[in-house]
């Protein structure tokens, strides 16, 4: 047994490191892509990267900039899959900074981005505001679910509870009975 501690232990100080803590969040932000500007949603942060979802993914290796407000992040795309997608930071990132970041009144704007249809943006926005109502219902599936499993855990606990003090009961009013018969003789 000591010997497998021993590999484990020799793994982990051999480079392997445990995965950073990811915060969950729901912020829409821009992100250009070459010359390219599109709607994200960033899903969850780190100090080092962020999970962030589109309609059209970037492709992995590739540079992009996501911006929220002022905050502007340059990072590489480290992985993607179906909407999602992974970057990991040229700097490190300010995880509270960028929750409390307000967005700007005006999106950045490129030459190659002039849309003149405005029903582009309205359904760009209309799936940014539904993918986070989504996550929201989410989050109050996950509390629900949270609680029920709490109130679950404790009304079986309470009858385990109820069933072994009855059982005790038993045992003890039985001796007892015989105790006071013995003494009555």
């Amino acid at each position: 047994m000591t010997r497998r501690n021993d590999t484990v232990l020799a793994a982990l100080q051999s480079g392997f490191r445990p995965r950073e803590e990811r915060i969950t969040v729901l912020i829409p932000s821009r992100m250009r892509n070459g010359s390219q500007w599109l709607d994200v949603v960033i899903h969850n942060v780190s100090s080092r990267g962020l999970m962030a979802g589109c309609d059209t993914p970037p492709a992995v290796g590739s540079y992009v900039e996501i911006r929220r407000g002022t905050i502007t992040i340059v990072g590489r795309v480290q992985w993607a899959k179906a909407r999602f997608f992974g970057i990991r930071s040229q700097d490190r990132l300010s995880v509270q900074g960028l929750i409390n970041e307000p967005r700007l009144a005006n999106r950045p704007t490129a030459s190659s981005d002039r849309r003149s249809d405005s029903r582009a943006d309205h359904g760009a926005d209309s799936r940014l505001a539904h993918e986070a109502q989504q996550a929201r219902r989410m989050e109050r599936s996950r509390s629900f679910a949270s609680m029920f499993q709490y109130v679950a855990i404790a009304l079986v606990g309470v009858t385990l509870a109820v069933i072994a003090a009855q059982g005790v009961y038993g045992v003890l009013s039985g001796a007892s009975a015989k105790v006071e018969a013995a003494l009555a003789q």
